[in-house]
């Protein structure tokens, strides 16, 4: 009972918004079309709204599967309607931390790390699914994990 209270908690807390992707910055960041209006996307403020990708972390610029984690996450999303779910997070660069829902369903910050182009972020994130993920795509050695 106790459990199922939380879970509602959760659920109510979390929100979710609709918009195009204009833009992919890298693997795990990309850009809305919608005007940041919450003090806390800092200098973001009324520009186009970035969202950092929730439970995950791609490879940054010069790193092996850097390339191939953002030409996934374009192929994947670039000028389609996605929903992002949060929770009113914000990181300290100002952008919305959250899930994207892609428009047949599949949520994208799962998808990188099943496909190995992301590792599951445990220093922001101690979600025991994106664990699995992530543990599943080294045994198959997909991805980063194919070296």
């Amino acid at each position: 009972m106790l459990f199922l209270l939380i879970v509602n908690i959760l659920v109510f807390l979390q929100t979710s918004l609709e918009s195009t992707v204009l833009g992919i910055m890298d693997g795990d960041t990309i850009e809305l079309r919608m005007v940041g209006t919450n003090p806390k996307t800092k200098t973001r403020l009324g520009k186009n709204l970035r969202i950092r990708l929730a439970h995950v972390d791609c490879p940054e610029r010069g790193f092996p599967y850097y390339q191939k984690a953002k030409d996934f996450t374009s192929k994947a999303c670039f000028k389609k309607s996605v929903k992002v779910i949060h929770n009113y997070e914000y990181d300290r660069y100002g952008r919305l931390v959250g899930e994207v829902v892609l428009p047949d369903g599949k949520i994208l910050n799962q998808e990188l790390v099943k496909n190995g182009l992301a590792i599951h972020y445990k220093k922001y994130s101690k979600s025991s699914y994106y664990s699995k993920l992530e543990i599943e795509a080294k045994k198959l050695k997909k991805g980063m994990w194919a070296d």
